[in-house]
């Protein structure tokens, strides 16, 4: 079976974390004899082509020279869109990835096209049927939907239209989670939306990963270390965290956290951290490899993801990364919205916490901090619901089986 997947990110070099969710399931199904095509946006000095862990990646330039493409990627296209140079690059962005699939698809005899996210991906595969002739599935996360849900602006109007003919025109879609798929059915009036959520590489992420080298590098001998980690933009919430830790310092000062990631928030959150007074105890490492990345899992204490719903409308369409710290044996805390309640079940697994409440944050915190017997609980329970729900085994299967279906 020859598939290609169609996706506004992926991961530009070893170690980036661009669509790297993407990049796992893609070598998942390499290893179940699919051959697997990616095309997905260039980035400055990235190759057109190359084969990468048996992978066919296939990038589009939309603009020259290529450092004036700051449309895909790193905050990311809901970010870049707001800005001017944004808009003007979308329509170059979408017409140069429609020849770039076209090309493959015909060039490699592709069997199913993939499409990561309703738009521009989703549409754009569904638009060019009637050229390409292949049956389209997408896949959606959540952050291209929750942002229309229930506006009628002209911009949500016109985003649910292009939405709606995308998902509707599709052989099948799929959502990372029941959130998100309940967002594409309100949008599109399709029922048969089904879960299937991104997997987890336990290889990575497992309870055996050494985390000692981090707790070194941050003098962390001696504390407690709590973890969070994404984009800093509004919906991760981490303001509140850090809001949460002024509070957590009263009860246990012993204790550290560290936010990795970058974003267009993060000079407010260093100037909240100042403004606290709590510099001590707040580090931001920035961008973490991804060899690094499951060992600050395994070094920290407890794993929080304060997500909220942003002035937009966009919230957690998963949170995976709540899966990936489960894997490593860590136990973890999330705010009860989104896709987050479908991956935390209160008090057997983690903790939930009310979105936007430091203070609720905080006792969860002192709550985990203060009672090891609940903290080795939620990492036992964590490691089943990881092995029973977003092992790659059962997520590959699934993604084979919705392949073979559109083909029959």
């Amino acid at each position: 079976m020859r598939v290609c997947m169609l996706t506004t990110s992926y991961p530009r070099y070893e170690g980036d974390f661009a669509g790297i969710f993407i990049h796992n399931l893609a070598k998942e199904l390499v290893k179940n004899d699919v051959e697997v095509n990616i095309v997905a946006p260039h980035y400055i000095d990235t190759k057109d082509y190359e084969i990468i862990d048996g992978i066919h990646i296939h990038r589009f330039q939309y603009l020259y020279p290529s450092n004036l493409q700051t449309l895909a990627y790193f905050p990311g296209i809901p970010e870049n869109i707001k800005t001017i140079k944004g808009k003007i690059q979308l329509p170059f962005f979408i017409l140069s990835m429609i020849k770039k699939m076209i090309e493959v698809v015909k060039k490699y005899d592709i069997d199913v096209i993939n499409a990561h996210w309703a738009i521009p991906p989703g549409f754009i595969a569904t638009f060019t049927k009637k050229i390409h002739k292949k049956p389209v599935i997408i896949k959606l996360y959540g952050a291209e939907l929750f942002p229309f849900i229930g506006k009628n602006d002209v911009i949500a109007k016109m985003s649910k239209w292009l939405i709606k003919y995308a998902l509707n025109s599709a052989e099948k879609v799929v959502g990372n989670s029941d959130a998100t798929c309940n967002a594409g059915k309100e949008i599109s009036g399709r029922e048969d939306i089904e879960i299937l959520p991104d997997g987890v590489d336990t290889e990575t992420f497992n309870p055996n990963v050494n985390g000692d080298g981090i707790i070194k590098r941050h003098n962390l001998e001696g504390y407690f270390m709590i973890f969070s980690s994404g984009r800093m933009v509004e919906r991760k919430g981490f303001i509140y965290l850090i809001e949460a830790m002024s509070y957590v310092l009263k009860k246990t000062p012993k204790t550290k956290l560290i936010i990795g990631g970058d974003g267009p928030e993060r000079e407010k959150l260093e100037n909240e951290v100042k403004k606290l007074k709590i510099e001590n105890n707040v580090i931001f490492p920035g961008f973490i490899s991804d060899e690094d990345f499951p060992k600050y899992m395994k070094s920290a204490d407890v794993f929080v993801l304060p997500s909220i719903v942003d002035s937009k409308g966009d919230t957690e369409g998963l949170g995976l990364v709540l899966a990936e710290a489960m894997a490593c044996g860590t136990p973890v805390i999330g705010s009860n919205i989104g896709g987050i309640t479908e991956i935390i079940d209160n008090m057997k697994n983690g903790l939930l916490t009310q979105s936007e409440n430091s203070k609720d944050i905080a006792d969860k915190i002192i709550k985990l901090l203060s009672n090891k017997n609940l903290r080795q609980k939620f990492s036992e329970n964590g490691l089943k619901t990881v092995q029973e729900r977003f092992s790659w085994d059962i997520v590959t299967k699934k993604f084979c089986e919705v392949y073979e279906e559109v083909l029959v």
